[in-house]
């Protein structure tokens, strides 16, 4: 049997039609504590925020339907999205795209397909969301400029994650393209990623030569992931990136706690974690699972009352 060149990632959004809007949106609301994220006046949409998804409320009244409350269709994200290979298996199975296009979802504006089940009901396929590039904030140190990452990095960086003494220590191996780059650049932006989260290390605000990215940011907590090119290695730049970024995270984002995860052997970057002040938390045994093996993981956390004491002191030692 064919196997789907996909995997459903989750049920992105719900579409009802509603003959009482108000009512709908008292229960939506009111009763299951959706919030308002977004209206579409001009056909009558309302979108509703459920945690990751949505649920759409359009107004049924607008084209004269009856006063019930109907599904209009709804929406799977799959991942990865290739249309050619998922519009040539759908075909294996007789089913036809009846609509394609970008369009509004949970995670923002992303590339879709319409197919019908058996039964008739409307199902939309969608991609992920198209990633949102920013011009700011640019944090700036004695010798570097942080600015916002950009697709176009992927060919600056492009060595760099494909050299394997560089990437021995990272979450995944050597890449191979530049578009496997430019997917992992894609992972730290909006909407995949918060806003003013990844950062482009470079020396001069153009050629990136490094990155800096906040990760699953959540209640105020976040961790923290950098890697710089090996021929920009033993000159401290590391340190003065991490820096930067946890004066924007603790600042801008607000965070309470900042971590790192850290492979116990990546003594350099465990140097790193020592010279910006986070305190070693303990080792996850076998936490981690990478090309077949499980690997030990340091983690070391950083609280914003730490922070800032140690700021203090810094300033006050005249460091």
């Amino acid at each position: 049997m064919s196997r789907p060149p996909f995997s459903p990632a989750c049920l992105d959004h719900v579409v009802l039609r509603v003959a009482r809007m108000d009512e709908a949106l008292a229960f939506y609301c009111d009763v299951i504590g959706a919030k308002e994220e977004r209206r579409v006046p001009a056909v009558g949409l309302v979108q509703l925020r459920v945690g990751q998804s949505l649920i759409d409320l359009i107004d049924a009244t607008l084209d004269g339907s009856t006063d019930r409350q109907v599904l209009d269709h709804f929406c799977i994200r799959v991942e990865p999205w290739d249309e050619a290979l998922i519009v040539e298996h759908l075909a294996k199975f007789g089913v036809n795209v009846i609509e394609r296009g970008p369009r509004y979802g949970a995670q923002g504006v992303g590339p879709s397909l319409y197919i019908r089940d058996p039964f008739g009901t409307v199902v939309e396929l969608k991609g992920p969301a198209s990633p949102v590039e920013s011009e700011l904030p640019v944090l700036t140190t004695a010798r570097l400029i942080l600015r916002p990452a950009r697709l176009s990095d992927a060919e600056a960086l492009f060595p760099l994650f494909a050299d394997s003494e560089t990437m021995q220590f990272w979450a995944h191996g050597p890449v191979t393209s530049v578009a496997d780059v430019r997917q992992i650049i894609a992972r730290n932006l909006v909407p995949r990623n918060k806003p003013e989260s990844s950062f482009a290390i470079t020396e001069d605000g153009n050629l990136a030569i490094g990155c800096v990215n906040f990760y699953e940011e959540s209640d105020a907590m976040a961790g923290l992931g950098y890697i710089i090119g090996k021929s920009f290695w033993g000159r401290g730049l590391v340190s003065e990136a991490v820096n930067a970024a946890l004066l924007h995270g603790f600042v801008t984002l607000k965070l309470h706690r900042i971590w790192l995860d850290i492979d116990p052997q990546n003594h350099a970057s465990v140097r790193v974690a020592g010279k910006c002040g986070f305190s070693a938390e303990g080792v996850q045994r076998q936490a981690f699972f990478m090309d077949g093996a499980y690997l030990d993981s340091a983690i070391f956390g950083l609280l914003r009352e730490d922070w800032i004491r140690l700021r203090g002191a810094s300033f006050a030692s005249g460091k």
